[in-house]
């Protein structure tokens, strides 16, 4: 896969969208809600992440300062999901399937991973560049470790 392709666009009106409709009553399992498979990413993201439903629902203006934002969180929830469906480039797969070894959780995998992109989208904004065979290389490196090494090693870099 080319980088250029690796990161989807999802609005935040999308993400609103779907919250709507999960809301108007149905559920995910309903034949009435026709979700496509990055809506029912989104309306699975949503679902693992209650605190933002406030939020979401507008009856909230403003999260607590110590919360993330939930467009950008949420949004790296799909991106995610669709490497994982997509195993592109194939150290996501890898890094999954030793993470399960720790018994690690699908959703904190998610977050490790979105982690992992959250580094490159810095370095994107600082150089102007992705560099995909950095990405690929942490994900390489990092996939031994514990999620609790995982978080310790990401602090320090």
């Amino acid at each position: 896969m080319q980088p250029k392709a690796l990161f989807s666009h999802i609005t935040p009106e999308e993400i609103k969208r779907v919250f709507k409709e999960m809301k108007s009553g149905y559920s995910l399992g309903d034949k009435q809600l026709q979700l496509n498979k990055r809506q029912l990413y989104i309306a699975e993201a949503i679902k693992l992440h209650p605190e933002f439903e406030p939020y979401l629902s507008g009856e909230q203006a403003f999260l607590p300062e110590s919360f993330p934002d939930p467009f950008l969180h949420l949004s790296l929830h799909v991106i995610v999901e669709e490497l994982i469906e997509k195993n592109d480039p194939p150290e996501v797969s890898h890094f999954y399937t030793i993470q399960q070894t720790f018994g690690t959780s699908h959703h904190e995998i998610v977050h490790m991973l979105g982690a992992i992109l959250t580094l490159q989208f810095w370095e994107v904004v600082k150089e102007i560049r992705y560099d995909y065979d950095l990405y690929r290389q942490m994900l390489r490196e990092y996939a031994s470790y514990s999620p609790q090494e995982f978080w310790q090693k990401l602090e320090e870099e």
